[in-house]
């Protein structure tokens, strides 16, 4: 007696092997702001609390070569702390540039921290490393 397969396992079984063929891979688009001019949905009306201080422990290397990126509140529907972590330095003398909430159109968005070439310390640079 010949026994087949099921049909359903055979195009699942296909489709999985298919899917390892794609060669671009999908964009994934944050859910809380969706913006189509000037629109913002799901966004804070409230500007966050005052940010928390951070208990900073020790280094995990080298303090030249880490950069303690500060905590700061995340909109979920309410204020979240996020805790501050340790960051490995892209490149000697990077210094980060701390993330913000902006007001824009009535609501606030998050300007995200990004790293910045060179040791100059400003009003933007985070200076707890």
């Amino acid at each position: 007696m010949k026994k087949s397969l099921n049909p359903l396992l055979m195009l699942a079984v296909a489709g999985g092997l298919l899917t390892g063929c794609m060669t671009e891979r999908p964009v994934m688009v944050a859910p809380q702001v969706a913006t189509a001019d000037t629109v913002y949905v799901n966004q804070p009306t409230q500007p966050p609390p005052a940010d928390q201080q951070d208990v900073v422990p020790p280094a995990p290397g080298q303090l030249g070569q880490w950069w303690f990126i500060p905590g700061n509140w995340v909109w979920r529907g309410q204020w979240v702390w996020t805790a501050g972590h340790w960051r490995p330095r892209p490149h000697s003398g990077d210094v980060w540039l701390v993330g913000k909430w902006v007001q824009k159109d009535n609501v606030y968005v998050w300007q995200r921290g990004r790293w910045r070439s060179g040791a100059h310390y400003d009003e933007e640079s985070n200076e707890n490393h």
